[in-house]
């Protein structure tokens, strides 16, 4: 483990990352939809054109360290740019077509706990039972957010639900690559990590990117310059320098402390959301509460 520069260090981190991450749900949509609420890129292609971006920007690092890579780190590295990165982009812009950005920022307060589920499972970390009450506290929450979004029309509504749930999937996916980097990858600087690992994400995306509609939408749609801002300060500040930063406060503090970003990140994500006009229901204050509730339960001993 690494030491911070100053006591302060990781909670001035927190407090960034949880800004830059918070606005992020607000820059997707902005991407996704013109000034007057059409249609604007698609998810897919946002969500290839933001990681692509990203590595893009992280390039020279790449470059510098890639032949210092041993064997043995490829495999998270590509774990934490597959699955810590690209999956979740995708799924996050999917969602963010069916539900406001408010509600993405609140869903993605369950990062921390399935952080501590994997720990627990795929490297043994002892989990107590106030966490694991903090655990159940957190996913009731998750199931009130999933179900202010299910019961939009009729009760139970499946279709209404699957955004939510992409959501829930995408935050699983960040547990997983949180594990991998404090677990498997402490032996590298957090530039480093971040900058191979969407390096490796990035060509496959340029490939997609140049071979789909955007470019032509691009040159002919009249929204698409506002779009296009969005999507390049999400894609390197949001993805590329925040990625960097919070590698660094995985190694400084521990992975259940670097994911509790996610206690900031929908206060930043709602006030965006109202800010942009956003509806957000009595329902769905709700369910963000308890699951924040949750995520302090579930952290309160390893604080």
């Amino acid at each position: 483990m690494s030491h911070p520069p100053h006591p302060w260090a990781p909670a001035a981190l927190l407090l960034l990352l949880g800004f830059v991450w918070g606005s992020s749900f607000i820059l997707m949509k902005v991407g996704l939809f013109a000034a007057d609420g059409s249609p604007l890129f698609p998810a897919r292609e946002l969500a290839a054109l933001r990681i692509a971006i990203a590595g893009t920007v992280l390039f020279p690092i790449s470059i510098k360290h890639f032949g210092s890579i041993q064997r043995k780190s490829w495999l998270p590295i590509s774990v934490v740019g597959l699955i810590g990165s690209l999956i979740p982009a995708l799924l996050f812009a999917q969602a963010q077509t069916e539900i406001p950005s408010a509600l993405a920022g609140m869903l993605n307060a369950l990062s921390p706990i399935w952080t501590l589920l994997i720990a627990f499972a795929a490297f043994g970390v002892k989990v107590a039972r106030g966490q694991i009450l903090g655990i159940l506290i957190g996913f009731i929450g998750a199931m009130m957010l999933v179900a202010s979004q299910g019961m939009r029309r009729s009760l139970f509504s499946l279709e209404d639900a699957i955004p939510s749930l992409m959501l829930v999937l995408a935050t699983f996916c960040y547990g997983i690559s949180v594990n991998t980097v404090r677990e498997r990858l402490g032996h590298l600087r957090s530039h480093v990590i971040s900058a191979i690992s969407l390096g490796l994400v990035a060509l496959p995306a340029w490939l997609y990117v140049l071979n789909s509609d955007l470019p032509e939408m691009v040159m002919t749609h009249p929204g698409a310059p506002r779009g296009l801002l969005a999507i390049f300060v999400l894609g390197s500040v949001g993805t590329a320098g925040a990625l960097v930063l919070f590698n660094s406060l995985i190694q400084w503090t521990n992975a259940l402390v670097a994911a509790s970003v996610t206690y900031i990140i929908p206060m930043f994500a709602t006030l965006w959301g109202i800010w942009d006009g956003e509806q957000i229901h009595s329902g769905q204050i709700a369910g963000g509460c308890v699951i924040l509730i949750g995520v302090w339960v579930t952290n309160r001993k390893k604080r």
